[in-house]
């Protein structure tokens, strides 16, 4: 099986480019679902961030206001390194759960969906390639804003400013997916990478085909002699 990361700054249009990869028959985890997954209410990432945070951070119903601890940790490194400490170790028990399962159901490739890949993760040399999804910083602060009515510019920057510069990312990927203009021109990249993502793979059923083969061989062989 081959693992890929898919990566890039926040707004830059993963989560797009995710959906369109499946349409391709690639098999995505997403660490972003993983995250909410993990913060859910007697979960142990839910209480960890409740030690760390307080219950100031709660909604009525006890649900984790998203808005406020968001407000916390993105204008406060120190506040940011206490959360990811709190729910990176459970986020990455989600994603391993998930790459095994679809090992041993047989799936060729998973696209992994790591917004924070280069910034916190420890998963990089599991990886055959990374993929990154690439918009400027401007177009990530105004989509941002666009998709989050409540955000100033100043917010927005904040949140852009968190993670390492999305230039420094795309230099770092083994493939860019350019989602600066029509999203029609992202789906024709994402449909021409697919092919060379999966070149080579060896699909599991062929290799345990070929092993039983093997060893039909062997026996037949050593019965012979």
């Amino acid at each position: 099986m081959r693992l890929v990361g898919l990566t890039g700054g926040i707004a830059s249009g993963k989560t797009s480019v995710a959906s369109v990869l499946k349409e391709h028959g690639v098999a995505v985890l997403s660490c972003d679902a993983a995250a909410k997954q993990v913060v859910e209410q007697g979960c142990p990432g839910y209480k960890k961030v409740i030690a760390k945070f307080g219950e100031a951070i709660l909604l009525p119903s006890g649900e984790i206001d998203r808005v406020k601890l968001g407000d916390l940790v993105f204008n406060d490194a120190e506040n940011r390194d206490a959360l990811n400490k709190c729910i990176h170790p459970e986020i990455a028990k989600v994603i391993r759960r998930h790459i095994i399962w679809h090992f041993i159901k047989g799936t060729t490739i998973v696209a992994v969906d790591i917004p924070l890949l280069y910034e916190s993760c420890n998963i990089n040399p599991f990886l055959h390639s990374i993929v990154v999804v690439y918009c400027t910083a401007e177009q990530q602060k105004v989509r941002l804003m666009d998709r989050n009515d409540h955000f100033t510019e100043e917010e927005a920057q904040a949140r852009v400013d968190s993670q390492l510069c999305i230039e420094e990312k795309r230099k770092r990927g083994d493939h860019v997916i350019d989602n600066t203009g029509l999203f029609s021109e992202t789906e024709r990249q994402v449909a021409a990478l697919v092919p060379h993502l999966k070149d080579g793979i060896v699909p599991i059923q062929k290799i345990i085909l070929l092993g039983l083969f093997a060893l039909i061989v062997f026996i037949v062989w050593s019965k012979m002699f």
